[in-house]
């Protein structure tokens, strides 16, 4: 790979880490895909929140004397995580049981019931609009940095080689793999291969259902993508097999939801709501 064995495996390590704490801060508003409300713009008129008041009691107003209209006034809105509103009277709306609505991505929107229903699809619209502002930074992040790590690990390589005026000596030729390793090495090979190919399918049918730049589209599916691709990568290199499981394991993680959603018929999964 062009900076040694031993780098190979630390930047293996650390991109595996950082992917998953990538993944972990995705899910700070709960089980990915996550959940999203509504911070809503608040009336000008509106009294200042009493420290004394408990957020989850009822109403203290009409909902529409807390908020602007925001399809009669086009207003922007922000969509934090579930559990992450700004200012009391945004937790105070949101402190109670909401309607969950649910979309392609798999992603849910918690909204009050008492929403008027050209307001309630303005923001479903919203929502929908902004989700590539959502996922974007997170996709950059996922692969900007194991990318600029590796940069820096084959940079110091050839500075340490120039350095020392001679190539590095070559490794030693590894091991053939046990059967074991080498029916793992196979399992993973067709578990991440079914993998990638299930969500290009699935990247192939939202973009027939809302077509999208693709740019856009190829920097959210490589996020999702990536565990799947890096173990099918290794395994097909005879690197790492133990790491590429784990990594197969962890993109079967990261489809197990939209997997889900598509077998299970959606009257189950939302119930009631």
């Amino acid at each position: 790979m062009g900076i040694g064995r031993t780098a190979f495996k630390i930047w293996l390590t650390t991109s595996i880490v950082w992917i998953i704490v990538v993944g972990i801060t995705i899910n700070a508003g709960g089980l990915f895909p996550a959940g999203f409300q509504t911070n809503f713009p608040l009336r000008a008129d509106l009294e200042r929140w009493n420290s004394e008041w408990s957020a989850n009691d009822p109403l203290r107003h009409p909902l529409y004397e807390i908020i602007r209209s925001p399809s009669v006034e086009k207003l922007p809105l922000a969509f934090p995580w579930r559990f992450y509103s700004d200012g009391p009277w945004n937790q105070h709306i949101h402190a109670r049981d909401l309607q969950h609505f649910t979309f392609l991505s798999g992603e849910t929107l918690d909204l009050p019931a008492g929403l008027t229903d050209i307001d309630r699809e303005y923001i479903k619209q919203a929502f929908w609009d902004q989700r590539w502002k959502r996922w974007g930074p997170f996709a950059q992040a996922a692969i900007s940095v194991p990318f600029g790590f590796f940069i820096v690990l084959w940079l110091a390589r050839r500075l340490k080689i120039m350095r020392s005026g001679k190539e590095a000596p070559p490794e030693s030729p590894r091991l053939p793999y046990s059967s074991n390793m080498e029916r793992m090495r196979n399992i993973t090979l067709v578990v991440s291969g079914v993998e990638i190919l299930y969500l290009i399918v699935i990247g192939v049918l939202n973009d027939l259902l809302e077509p999208q730049p693709l740019p856009n589209a190829l920097s959210v599916m490589l996020i999702i993508m990536l565990p799947s691709l890096a173990a099918f990568l290794m395994s097909l290199l005879r690197r790492g097999p133990l790491a590429a499981a784990a990594l197969a394991v962890l993109g079967l993680t990261f489809i197990l939801p939209e997997l889900v959603a598509r077998i299970i018929p959606a009257s189950w999964l939302l119930g009631a709501e």
